[in-house]
């Protein structure tokens, strides 16, 4: 973390010194809509498989996570009135809870419930191109590299009325960083000589994977008290049930290997996506 807050003091101070024309401040934040990676394909992968079993009825499926929030600042210097270079920072969160839940044998009540969490600190670097379309309108193009400094929490719970089991896996990686691109287009309102109205599209590739790092698994098996903890990798994998393939994951130190298991890779959450911002830009 130290060594990011040096890098992006020193990337201030070259941009302050490196560029003549104007100064620009612009805040944003909005809706983001995410692709997920591997972990939608889990999420997808389990509710398929349940509702494929035909001693099980179920009653609701799982949730991929796909909605999120942005928000971010940036400095952006100008060459022209028409072109410059940003250097920004942001946040992004998403979130969410979903169970599937329903009956073995028509008698046996269960649920599987997953939570995860995704969150990212990215530091960006856009170069901007602003194209007049009025007295008091700009149309806005603006793409760049990224990096990602992000963290995941993934929690799994499991319960099983018929064999008093009620367990949650939990497992919270090391912090993860990732390069990336991003890129979009906009529309500038001008409501005043120097704030202008930001409304932005936004598209963004950027993935964590390697998720490593401690995991605990408590609660109650066939009504016993247990508690275990340990590290291992997010796998994700793909297994048979009736001759068909389901996307499932796995938390273990080295590469699944049981039998059937194909696909086998360490499991990706992706912050890939779209996001649509409203903001203000403010020239200095």
């Amino acid at each position: 973390m130290k060594k990011f807050l040096v890098v992006l003091c020193l990337c201030c101070v070259l941009a302050s010194y490196g560029f003549g024309s104007g100064f620009s401040l612009k805040l944003s934040g909005g809706l983001s809509y995410l692709m997920g990676g591997d972990y939608n394909d889990i999420i997808q992968g389990r509710t398929d498989d349940y509702r494929s079993e035909p001693t099980l009825s179920v009653s609701s499926d799982l949730k991929k996570l796909t909605l999120g929030w942005n928000a971010g600042a940036e400095a952006i210097m100008l060459f022209t009135d028409s072109l410059g270079v940003g250097l920004g920072i942001g946040y992004i969160s998403a979130s969410n809870e979903s169970t599937m839940s329903g009956t073995l044998l028509g008698v046996i009540a269960m649920a599987d419930t997953y939570r995860p969490t995704i969150s990212a600190v990215p530091i960006t670097l856009n170069f901007h191109y602003f194209l007049p379309i009025g007295p008091t309108m700009n149309v806005h193009f603006f793409a760049g590299p990224g990096l990602y400094f992000g963290s995941v929490k993934f929690e799994n719970e499991v319960s099983i009325s018929l064999f008093a089991t009620d367990t949650t896996i939990s497992m919270k990686p090391e912090s993860s960083t990732a390069f990336g691109f991003q890129g979009g287009l906009g529309l500038e309102i001008g409501l005043s000589s120097n704030i202008f109205l930001a409304l932005d599209v936004q598209g963004r590739v950027a993935s964590f994977s390697e998720l490593k790092g401690p995991w605990t698994a408590t609660g109650t098996l066939l009504g016993v008290p247990v508690s275990f903890s340990g590290t291992g990798t997010l796998w994700y994998r793909e297994t048979p049930n009736s001759g068909t393939y389901y996307a499932n994951w796995d938390i273990s130190t080295t590469q699944p290997t049981g039998i059937g298991n194909r696909n086998v890779h360490a499991a990706s959450f992706s912050l890939s996506g779209v996001s649509a911002q409203l903001g203000f830009r403010i020239a200095l």
